[in-house]
């Protein structure tokens, strides 16, 4: 009896080990990003408020997202990879002149993923 409850209690032990193991990787594969869009070298607050607000704009729906902060799941590589590839697609639908900087940046490992300076 008191070998079937011991070999019961280390099977509840491998199972309940291996679902911490499961879901701490699961975890790892989350990646939080930020895209930061600042204004540069325009005349008025209007002007670089519309300029920020387009770009931004722009970038999110290039990303599939409505907020500025916003998470990925995967490997790090495809992760950053898709952003870097939706980014460069987003460079050709901005239609409002201006200058300034556009920053996605994954919060995970704190590193930019894209950076681009607008003149």
């Amino acid at each position: 009896m008191k070998k079937n409850l011991f070999k019961l209690a280390a099977i509840v032990c491998c199972a309940m080990a291996m679902t911490s193991l499961t879901s701490c990787e699961v975890e790892k594969d989350e990646f939080s990003y930020t895209i930061i869009v600042e204004p540069r070298g325009m005349a008025s607050g209007v002007e670089s408020g519309n300029w920020r607000n387009h770009v931004m704009s722009v970038y999110q729906t290039a990303l599939g997202t409505t907020s500025p902060d916003f998470t990925r799941h995967g490997s790090q590589e495809e992760c950053d990879s898709k952003i870097l590839e939706d980014c460069k697609k987003a460079e050709t639908s901005i239609t409002v002149a201006g200058a300034g900087e556009i920053i996605v940046h994954n919060n995970t490992v704190n590193r930019s993923v894209y950076r681009r300076f607008m003149q």
